[in-house]
């Protein structure tokens, strides 16, 4: 889930840095880090530099560092052991795209973006732990979640629920370790001249500001979802799932602010300060030989995650695959992937999904149009059924392209 790069754009504006000649030893520091600039980037120029590779390690235990995101253990007490919880689970949806055991991952390493200077091809990782986060004890991981952990599963309010709740906590936990990581990255400049502290510094205020903004949005989503499953109620919770008739190459778990359609309209614009941004979950796994998607949020019948839902429902049954894939590289790196598949891709095929999740950084600005179908082709996948929400207006129209 990314940190709003159009807000933190918005809303950082550096400010002049004061000569550090002129700078107390007691002020504060230039930084914004809220330390005293003798204890914080005085002679840093002169310190020891940090190794990278640090850095990385650094961020991944932060990572590693988990909790049980059940609301209530008063009520219901957590186990002593904290799960490696699959967002997908192991031996349906990963198993189904395997090969060897493993399967393909998009989250790069910093030893690959170095090697192909930010342009790295996806890796291979283990099916133990691909998808995996430590946020729920062993008990509540399991009790929790086996109406969607067998062989088959039937897709209804209660069921459509778990994947969405399962992807909300997977999306706060991952925001909650990337806000911990930001001042283990704020010592890369660490032995930098004084020009590049300040463009490390200042990419690294802009970061947080997207951070926190998204974070006060998934503890908003969260809670929603907290007092749903602790009172069994599911109002106002919508769904829209697809049924392929075979397997894709691909199964995710992630949730998202919808901000385009597959018709290539603007659902909601991020750059608005002090708007409470509607979200939806999107969980892409197996079951039978077959792969499902569900959709999932909590919001109105007519807001842009119903309208996101809307618009892909109204893509002919052999372009929705094609279309789903795209919908995944643009907006989530909690995907994993067939190798073989990814190998049988053209050079052009790949780096369009490649270029699709840089999408919002800054290295490629967003477009509406990213979503619209160019009629590539990715897999011949058909959806063969679809399943809708009784909360939603099955008679509701998707919206149209723009002129």
């Amino acid at each position: 889930m990314e940190a709003h790069p159009s807000l933190s754009a918005q809303f950082i504006e550096p400010e002049p840095i004061r000569p550090v000649e002129a700078m107390g030893p007691y002020e504060p520091c230039w930084c914004r880090s809220g330390k005293k600039y003798k204890w914080c980037h005085y002679r840093r120029e002169h310190a020891k530099p940090i190794n990278i590779f640090e850095v990385e390690a650094g961020m991944l235990a932060e990572l590693r560092a988990g909790y049980c995101s059940h609301p209530d253990p008063s009520d219901d007490p957590c186990s002593t052991t904290i799960t490696k919880a699959h967002t997908v689970q192991r031996r349906g949806g990963l198993a189904a795209i395997s090969e060897d055991g493993h399967v393909l991952t998009v989250k790069p390493t910093m030893k690959s973006m170095i090697e192909t200077q930010g342009n790295p091809a996806p890796r291979k990782i283990g099916v133990g732990n691909a998808s995996v986060f430590p946020g729920f004890c062993s008990k509540h991981d399991t009790t929790i979640f086996k109406p969607i952990e067998g062989k088959t599963v039937t897709i209804n309010a209660s069921t459509a629920f778990l994947f969405s709740y399962r992807a909300i906590a997977y999306e706060r936990f991952a925001k909650e370790a990337q806000l911990r990581s930001v001042p283990i990255q704020a010592e890369m400049d660490k032995g930098k001249p004084f020009r590049t502290q300040v463009q490390i510094q200042f990419y690294l205020n802009s970061a947080l500001v997207g951070i926190k903004i998204g974070m006060d949005d998934v503890n908003r989503w969260k809670a929603g979802y907290d007092e749903r499953l602790m009172s069994g109620s599911r109002d106002g919770f919508r769904y829209f799932a697809i049924r392929f008739d075979s397997v894709l190459p691909v199964v995710a778990c992630c949730a998202f602010h919808p901000e385009i359609d597959f018709h290539g309209n603007q659902l909601q614009r991020l750059a608005r300060r002090g708007s409470e941004f509607e979200h939806i979950t999107l969980t892409v796994t197996a079951f039978e030989s077959e792969t499902i998607a569900v959709f999932g949020w909590i919001g109105p019948d007519d807001g842009p995650a119903a309208l996101l839902a809307r618009s892909f429902s109204g893509l002919t049954a052999d372009r929705q695959a094609d279309a789903l894939l795209k919908l995944l590289f643009l907006q989530s790196d909690n995907i994993f992937l067939r190798q073989s598949w990814w190998n049988g891709l053209t050079d052009q095929n790949q780096k369009l999904l490649q270029g699709l999740s840089k999408s919002g950084t800054a290295e490629r600005t967003r477009k509406v149009s990213d979503l619209a179908d160019d009629g590539t082709t990715f897999t011949t996948a058909r959806a063969v059924e679809v399943i809708i929400s009784e909360q939603m207006d099955p008679e509701a129209g998707s919206p149209k392209a723009s002129a």
